[in-house]
């Protein structure tokens, strides 16, 4: 994988983007190999800005931020966006958004939590259909163990 930056200052008026400092562009090249040879070769464009100015994020720094930022998408984000279509939800009240996002994420902790017994749903989709057709054995289970 070969990753070339292309970073410049901006101000907000020019983006029309509040706070914004720096415009990026980021060109990924990837070679796919299999068995020595490669495959196949991708070549993706992205672009970003931020609130980082150049004296404060230079164009290593900048690289860093992008990687961290997809480790973070392909992780927790995926997994609410494909399992629990969160990206779709249209709530537009700041508390109500904030307390389903809580129970998204107290969702995937149970599933976590049950998935390492031995009857435990392997899959998050498989764990949510079971508990919305059964909800008293979810509440049950965990409240006869906090009564052991």
């Amino acid at each position: 994988e070969l990753r070339e930056i292309w970073c410049g200052p901006t101000d907000p008026a020019t983006m029309g983007l509040a706070g914004v400092a720096q415009v990026v562009r980021i060109h990924r090249h990837v070679q796919h190999v299999r068995k020595g040879k490669v495959v196949k070769e991708t070549h993706e464009v992205a672009f970003a800005v931020t609130t980082f100015g150049p004296q404060e994020a230079g164009p290593e720094q900048l690289l860093q931020l992008a990687r961290e930022h997809w480790s973070i998408e392909n992780g927790q984000h995926h997994r609410r966006d494909r399992t629990q279509d969160e990206d779709r939800c249209t709530v537009r009240n700041t508390n109500a958004a904030r307390n389903l996002s809580l129970f998204r994420s107290l969702a995937i902790f149970l599933f976590k939590r049950q998935a390492k017994g031995k009857r435990g749903k392997k899959s998050l989709p498989d764990f949510q259909s079971r508990n919305h057709s059964h909800p008293w054995a979810l509440i049950r289970r965990f409240t006869d163990q906090q009564q052991e």
